[in-house]
C-alpha cells in the first residue's frame, strides 16, 4: 500500500513539473531579436502582434510569435524564423522559396502550403493544406 502511495505521489509531482514547464514567459515585442522585427515586417507588415513569449519546455533562445491573423511564427536566437504555421492564415507566397514553389507547380500541387519548418541544416519541411506533407534538402531537392 506504501509503495501505491509513494508512486502516485511520484506521477503527481511529474505532473506538476510537466505543466510548470509549459507556462509561457511573455516576451516584450521589442525585445525580439533585429531579424525577427525585420521579417516580421517584411512579411507581415499591416499584421498585428497578439502576443510573444517563449516557454521554459522550450530551448531559452526560440521566441514564438502569434498573430492576429493566425499565424505563429517561431524564431531562432538569432531572429531567423524556424517554424511557421498558418492556422486560419495563409504564408505569405514570398516567405516560400522560389525553388520550392517551382518543385510544387512541377509536381501539381496546387494547395497552399499552411505549415513550414527549417532546421539548422537548410533542411525544409512543408505541409499543404490538403495534408500532403514534403521534405527538401539544403539544395531544395525534394526527399523521399
Amino acid at each position: 500500500m506504501m509503495k501505491k502511495i509513494v508512486i502516485l505521489l511520484a506521477l503527481m509531482l511529474c505532473g506538476t513539473v510537466m505543466w510548470a514547464q509549459d507556462e509561457k514567459n511573455p516576451v516584450e515585442v521589442k525585445k525580439l531579436p533585429n531579424l525577427a522585427h525585420s521579417n516580421l515586417k517584411a512579411y507581415f507588415p499591416d499584421v498585428e502582434v497578439l502576443e510573444a513569449y517563449t516557454t521554459s519546455k522550450k530551448v531559452k533562445d526560440e521566441y514564438t510569435v502569434v498573430l492576429a491573423n493566425t499565424v505563429v511564427v517561431v524564431f531562432d536566437k538569432h531572429g531567423q524564423w524556424s517554424r511557421i504555421a498558418a492556422n486560419d492564415g495563409e504564408i505569405p507566397e514570398r516567405m516560400i522559396d522560389g525553388r520550392i514553389k517551382m518543385n510544387l507547380s512541377q509536381t501539381g500541387h496546387t494547395s497552399r502550403v499552411v505549415k513550414m519548418s527549417k532546421d539548422k541544416k537548410g533542411n525544409y519541411e512543408i505541409c499543404l493544406e490538403d495534408g500532403t506533407e514534403l521534405q527538401f534538402d539544403s539544395q531544395f531537392k525534394p526527399v523521399k
